[in-house]
Formats: structure tokens, sequence, C-alpha cells
């Protein structure tokens, strides 16, 4: 059965959540979660994403951002495959560090965005890690209140949504609203889009018209016939780019290959542009 197709625009909101393999720990010290907060801010910059919220656990972290492009999968595979690599390489391992899929609702702007970005930075307290979110310095919290600085995040949205008019006082009104949770901090739906009903209708009907443009996961081209041809690695590396925008898996295309995922990964990252230029040189291994 395919997977879900995913609704992406710009101008939308999403939270995302990543986990490790098998639910393992993606951080095991304080240089693991500077490296990807590095890794975030690059991917930030590079896809135009809006961040109002982060926060990294010990086996998942989790992402408010809103996109400016329909690029969210790229980005959050950038950031995912980035940091695999790095991490495998610091910790002299193999194999993957996330799970195949990050998970990612659609959050509808005002109310439901506060409501996002409150779970968010609340979590360290549900998990018994700090009893308060300020303790937690791996989260946004403390640069939402302004008692620290992270330059990629962006908290003028979120500021005036609980302040329309007066964005100067929104830090406060964010403090306020965190600090009044009871001692059991609120979870969030697990519904895949988190809004009133007319949002929720309006995401579906969205998600019933891309449904009908994407040709069903059975009726797609087979890896063989993507890559029949394929010798040299410009022309390998266009076909990888092609079957991943064809729906097939990064891993189900490395299985296929027999590369290491962040190869491919890499590869799909490039875009558009990179991948013509790759395709206009000649390969230079010999024949």
């Amino acid at each position: 059965m395919a997977r879900p197709l995913r609704i992406q625009g710009p101008g939308l909101t999403y939270h995302i959540t990543a986990r490790g393999v098998r639910r393992t720990s993606i951080y095991l010290d304080d240089d693991d979660r500077q490296r990807f907060l590095t890794l975030l801010a690059a991917v930030i910059e590079r896809y135009a994403l809006r961040c109002h919220a982060y926060c990294e656990m010990t086996n998942h972290y989790h992402l408010a951002v809103t996109t400016t492009d329909a690029n969210l999968s790229h980005a959050v595979q950038q950031l995912n495959g980035d940091y695999a690599q790095w991490w495998n390489w610091r910790h002299q391992r193999s194999g993957h560090v996330f799970q195949a899929r990050f998970h990612a609702q659609i959050v509808q702007d005002e109310a439901y965005l506060v409501n996002v970005c409150r779970y968010i930075v609340l979590n360290p307290l549900r998990a018994g890690i700090v009893d308060s979110p300020e303790e937690w310095p791996w989260s946004s919290y403390r640069a939402m209140i302004g008692i620290a600085i992270q330059p990629f995040l962006d908290s003028d949205r979120l500021r005036e949504v609980l302040a329309p008019g007066d964005p100067s006082v929104g830090a406060a009104r964010f403090r306020d609203c965190v600090s009044a949770v009871d001692t059991e901090p609120p979870r969030l739906p697990a519904a895949a889009i988190l809004g009133n009903d007319d949002f929720i209708a309006a995401m579906q009907a969205r998600r019933g018209r891309v449904s009908r443009e994407v040709p069903r996961r059975e009726c797609r081209r087979s890896l063989d016939a993507i890559f029949r041809g394929a010798i040299s690695r410009p022309a390998r590396d266009h076909a990888i780019v092609v079957a991943y925008r064809e729906r097939f898996a990064m891993a189900e295309i490395a299985r296929y290959l027999e590369l290491h995922p962040s190869t491919v990964t890499k590869i799909v990252a490039r875009g558009p542009d990179r991948e013509k230029a790759a395709l206009s040189r000649p390969d230079p291994r010999p024949r």
C-alpha cells in the first residue's frame, strides 16, 4: 500500500517529529545537540523556513516551522541525512540513525500554533527531565521569552498571535501561557491536521487534489526502468532524483543501488539546478 501523500506548499505550518531508529538515542552528549542546531540553522537558511519552536529530547526532536515553498520533505531529509552522516562518523557507527519517515502535522495559525509551540517546549517536563522549561537549554523556550539568543528562531509570528498590535509583550504572554499549565503538560491530538473544521476540510480537499494528480504506486515505473541505461554517475544521480519524485523511498532507492542512504539523501537534496549541471558534465571515469 502506498504511504499517505504529504501535503506541501508555501505558507503551510507543520509540527515535525523525527525519532531515532528503534527509538534509540540520537543525542549522546551536548556536542551532538549543538551540532544538530548548527545543521538546523543551515537548513532553515537554505530552504527559507520560518522556525517558530524546537526541542531536542533524547531519542527524538520536535520542530514547528512554516515553509515559503513546497519543500518540507527536502528540508527535513537534508537535516536528518546530514546529522546522521555526521553522527555515525563521530560515534564510529554505521546504519540508520532516524526512522524511515518523519511525522508532520499541518497546523492552523493563531491559537493552534500557540498550543503546538507550548507543547513542544513542555516536552522535557513531561519526560521528567527538568522541573521548569527554562532549565532545558535545548529548546526554543529560553530564546522565546528573551533570556537567551537563538539567531535562527523566528519568534515574531508567535508573539503577534499572543499580543496583536503589541508583539513586544508577546514574550511575557508566552511565558504566562506555558506557566499556566497544570502538573501534567498537555498532549496534542494525533491527527494529521490541527485546526478548526473549515481548515481541516480545506486541507483534506487539498490532499484529495494531490492524490488525483500523483500516479498511484502500482502504476509508476519500476526502479529497473528508471535506472535502465544510467551507466555514468551523472546519469545515475539524475535517475535517483527521478525515482524519488516518483515516490520511491530513499531507503528503497539506496537498497536497489547498494548505496548508503545518506548518499541518496545528499543527491536528492542537491536540487534541480545542481542536477542539470551534473548532467551537462562528462563522466570523468574511464569507460
